[in-house]
């Protein structure tokens, strides 16, 4: 049984990898993390950042 992560986690993750300059694969083996659940991540992230150009 998998360990449920909670938001902050995830998307501290999401954006450590934004910043790592590295494949979505070579991050998911250093981190130790699934590449399918780093993906989701990345995605969610994406997804609920503000985009850029959108007033705030």
């Amino acid at each position: 049984m998998s360990k449920q992560v909670e938001k902050p986690e995830w998307a501290r993750i999401a954006e450590a990898f934004e910043a790592s300059g590295q494949t979505q694969r070579e991050f998911a083996l250093a981190r130790g993390v699934r590449l399918s659940t780093l993906q989701s991540w990345v995605y969610r992230h994406r997804r609920s950042a503000p985009s850029r150009g959108e007033p705030v």
